[in-house]
């Protein structure tokens, strides 16, 4: 009897073991989710393409917890997995520019470089976003974040002729954001999708009645909100700062509450507002002096006005854009070793006082 009594004893004391070793596990991964939904952990940079092998060690320098990468649907994505390992949280807009899947009606590749395409096979399209997706899981039961962005700023190609980033129609994305939503979710559900970016221009147009654009816009901004199969929306900040508020009340306003709002492009000065002191061309060390001071400004804007991820646009300064956008990143990376701007300290102290 006293032999079955002790027996029974160890089998409930090692029971009991098993579930503390199961909650500690658990635990292990908790906080850390709880971490990158604080303010603390909501800043980092857009990476474009991602293709630097420098990137990495330079986000961790600036204590960037998350990136936006781009991913073309090409089947030669960049090495998200580096940026994980690294304990970087990842925006993934994904743009459609497979050559044996997209529909040309409205112009090739070679036409428009910068654009994605409407898909001519869904289950050829949602495959490709799959077996992305499908690699990465790991990271999520690590703790890492990763969002998914259908397409980058769309235009309709039937009302504009030149619009840049998308060879489609307003119905035409639509259908491919739903199909971009059903392939993600099946992966992992909690897994974000992202609606396509709204331009900082679209944004002022909304927000100003006088604007000779303000109707079509608001109808255009509400469709998407109202009709998009998605968790957030992506919006762009240029423009002035003091807009950032207005612009984030707006969106909020128009979509349902369950509905969140990210930013993977803020950045300034920019030489259209109002209040810029400086352009580039007129004071290049003035203008990376303004640049420094809107930094906190523009961040801070972001993520109290209710930004999930507020991500500064760009690490680097762009080579082939308009003087507008050329002048924007934290580093001028025509020289070796990458410049550091003022706003690269700026950022970098910005970030450690939000700890």
């Amino acid at each position: 009897m006293h032999r079955y009594f002790w027996k029974i004893l160890l089998i409930l004391g090692l029971l009991w073991s098993f579930s503390l070793l199961s909650l500690a596990g658990a635990q292990t991964v908790t906080p850390d989710r709880q971490a990158t939904n604080s303010p603390a952990n909501r800043f980092g940079v857009n990476a474009s393409a991602g293709r630097r092998p420098d990137i990495l060690g330079f986000v961790i320098d600036l204590g960037a917890r998350w990136m936006r990468v781009n991913y073309n649907l090409d089947g030669n994505p960049p090495d998200f997995k580096s940026f994980l390992d690294g304990g970087v949280n990842l925006v993934i807009t994904m743009v459609n520019r497979d050559p044996s899947n997209i529909d040309t009606s409205y112009g090739t590749l070679g036409q428009w470089p910068n654009a994605g395409f409407p898909f001519k096979s869904k289950i050829a399209y949602q495959q490709r976003i799959k077996d992305s997706l499908t690699l990465l899981l790991p990271y999520l039961a690590q703790g890492r974040q990763i969002w998914v962005q259908c397409e980058n700023e769309i235009g309709d190609v039937t009302q504009n002729p030149q619009s840049r980033y998308w060879r489609g129609t307003n119905e035409q994305y639509l259908a491919q954001l739903q199909a971009f939503n059903e392939a993600a979710t099946s992966v992992n559900p909690s897994i974000p999708v992202v609606l396509t970016s709204f331009p900082s221009e679209t944004l002022d147009a909304v927000i100003d009645p006088n604007n000779q654009r303000n109707a079509f816009a608001v109808q255009r901004v509400t469709m998407f909100l109202t009709q998009g199969q998605y968790d957030a929306v992506d919006l762009h900040f240029y423009g002035c700062v003091e807009d950032i508020s207005t612009k984030a009340k707006w969106v909020k306003e128009h979509m349902s509450a369950d509905k969140r709002w990210i930013s993977t492009e803020t950045s300034g000065p920019d030489s259209r507002c109002r209040s810029t002191q400086v352009s580039y061309n007129q004071n290049p060390t003035q203008f990376e002096q303004l640049q420094a001071q809107q930094v906190p400004a523009r961040l801070s804007a972001c993520v109290d006005n209710g930004g999930s991820v507020c991500l500064w646009f760009s690490l680097f300064d762009l080579a082939n854009e308009t003087d507008v956008f050329n002048h924007l990143g934290l580093m001028d990376g025509r020289v070796n070793p990458p410049r550091q701007k003022p706003a690269y300290s700026a950022f970098k102290t910005f970030v450690a006082n939000h700890q």
